[in-house]
C-alpha cells in the first residue's frame, strides 16, 4: 500500500497519521506533505506497513526540511520504526519520541503483542531504568521484550 496522510487537530499540534510503506515511491506523497505542515506536528506511526531504505533516504530528507521552522514529534513508533531511529540518528532528526510499542512474547503460550511505551508514564528516561513486567494477557504469564531492553531503547540516550 502506498504511503498515505491524514491530519486531525490535537490541540495546538495536529496530528498526521501516516499509513502504507515507506519505500522510493513516498517521495512524492511526502513532498506533497511537506507543503501542509503546520508549525507543529506529531506524526503518528501506527499504521506504517514497514520502510525500506529507500524509503529511510526519503525519510530523512523530509525530515529535515520539516523540522525547519517547526517543532514536531513521533508517537505510536512501531519496532520497525523504532529500528530506524537507533540505526540511523538522522532518521529522527530533531523530533521529540512521545511514545513507541516494543514486541513480546508469553514464555508460557508464546503469544505475542506489542505494548506501548509513553513519555510520562512507562517510557524510560535514561538506559537501564527496570521496566515494569508485561503480563500475558491470554494465559497471565510472564511476557519478554523481543529486543534487548538497552539495545531497543539506546535512542533514549541520544
Amino acid at each position: 500500500m502506498a504511503l498515505v496522510f491524514q491530519f486531525e487537530a490535537s490541540g495546538e499540534w495536529q496530528r498526521c497519521w501516516l499509513a502504507g510503506v515507506i519505500n522510493e515511491d513516498s517521495e512524492v506523497t511526502l513532498g506533497t506533505l511537506l507543503t501542509q505542515l503546520p508549525p507543529k506536528v506529531v506524526f503518528n506511526f501506527r499504521r506504517v506497513d514497514s520502510i525500506n531504505s529507500c524509503g529511510v533516504r526519503a525519510w530523512i530528507s523530509f525530515i529535515r526540511q520539516a523540522s525547519a521552522g517547526r517543532e514536531c514529534a513521533y508517537e505510536e513508533c512501531t519496532p520497525e520504526v523504532v529500528s530506524q531511529i537507533n540505526m540511523i540518528p538522522n532518521f529522527r532528526g530533531s523530533a521529540r519520541v512521545l511514545s513507541v510499542y516494543a514486541s513480546y512474547t508469553c514464555g508460557q503460550c508464546n503469544h505475542h503483542r506489542n505494548e506501548l511505551f509513553q513519555e510520562g508514564s512507562n517510557l524510560p528516561k535514561e538506559l537501564g531504568t527496570q521496566l515494569a513486567p508485561v503480563k500475558c494477557d491470554k494465559c497471565g504469564g510472564a511476557m519478554e521484550m523481543d529486543e534487548i531492553e538497552d539495545e531497543f531503547f539506546a535512542w533514549v540516550a541520544a
